[in-house]
């Protein structure tokens, strides 16, 4: 069963809960957590024999705003939608959850009640962001705006171990993003990680990468802080929406470029599929004991139905599990604790 923030997201419930039926319709149980006087009557609207499906609601009066303290509003809110997920995949209710509401709260949450894997700093959103290679996995992606030199090299670890069990990615290399491919180029903390990482001997580390170069196919997995991973994601994100824009544009100034845009058209839905963030559902939160899938604040019921569906795939084929045993051998077991394996374990 995936435990759904029914009330977290720029467009919730409605979007959340379409979103949600969509997935109970193709089999997925459900336990939705949120306001039970608003949910009833759009469950009702949208699908009049929902409690036919495999769909439980479990009732809360309070919602974690998107523009709240995330630590605050945790805390201090015990009845929120958010708050009630994470204790229901705390208490084994759940097997995963999933929210599009405050990332921040999303992470304060999920580190309270459901736990950080041993050795772990500080959880990290992580995705995969297509180029024309396949893909290059991105963390972090918004979780920790403040960070260390060990949580990068943290994170690095996490993104190795995640592409090897879910893309069977063998050696797998490993970037950190800078502003020059130079040892020496970045700030204090791009160059502190950057010698943690050259010092990992089980990482590929191939250096400092520049955002230009992303989708070049030079590396698999790249390293930042969340504060230039959600930066650099609305950035991709936008640079799409405005080359589809500019493109829709040019394609009706004229009748001829009308005639050719629509013998043009199945490239362009392919490259809007390949590119379209909605189908990506949301990022995993890698570095804590259950699946937690962050979607984006403004995902549409095609994007809440893709990550409950991917939550659903993730405990199904126990990948997190596999993850979290590698990285707990890895931050806990006194042997690997070298010098410097241990300026990233420690406190």
């Amino acid at each position: 069963m995936i435990a759904v923030d029914a009330m977290g997201g720029d467009y919730a419930p409605k979007v959340v809960l379409a979103g949600a039926l969509k997935a109970a319709q193709s089999g997925i149980p459900l336990l939705l957590c949120g306001d039970i006087d608003q949910m009833e009557p759009i469950l009702t609207s949208l699908c009049p024999a929902w409690r036919n499906l495999p769909i439980s609601c479990e009732p809360c009066t309070q919602t974690i705003e998107m523009a709240e303290e995330p630590s605050r509003a945790v805390l201090r809110k015990k009845d929120a939608s958010l708050v009630r997920a994470a204790q229901a995949v705390k208490e084994g209710r759940a097997s995963a959850l999933v929210s599009a509401g405050n990332s921040g709260a999303v992470l304060v949450a999920s580190t309270l009640q459901i736990g950080r894997v041993p050795g772990v700093l500080r959880p990290a959103l992580g995705n995969m962001i297509p180029t024309p290679h396949g893909g290059i996995f991105c963390l972090d992606l918004g979780a920790n705006t403040d960070c260390k030199a060990s949580y990068l090299a943290q994170f690095a670890i996490f993104g190795s171990v995640y592409v090897q069990e879910a893309y069977a990615k063998v050696n797998p290399r490993v970037a950190l993003l800078s502003n020059g491919h130079e040892p020496y180029k970045g700030s204090e903390l791009v160059k502190e990680a950057y010698a943690l990482l050259e010092a990992q001997t089980a990482l590929n580390f191939v250096g400092n990468l520049e955002a230009r170069d992303i989708f070049d196919g030079v590396a698999d997995v790249l390293v930042m802080d969340g504060f230039s991973g959600n930066v650099l994601l609305k950035g991709i994100q936008g640079t799409i929406r405005a080359l589809f824009g500019w493109i829709k544009q040019e394609a009706t100034s004229s009748w001829w470029r009308r005639f050719s845009a629509f013998c043009a058209r199945p490239l362009f839905n392919a490259l809007r599929a390949t590119t379209d963030y909605q189908k990506a559902g949301g990022a995993l939160l890698l570095g804590v004991q259950k699946p937690v899938i962050v979607a984006h604040g403004s995902s549409q019921e095609e994007a809440i139905f893709h990550a409950i569906r991917y939550a659903h795939e993730t405990v199904r084929t126990k990948l997190l599990q596999r993850v979290n045993e590698r990285l707990e051998k890895i931050f806990v077991a006194p042997l690997l604790r070298t010098p410097h394996a241990s300026a990233i374990v420690e406190q």
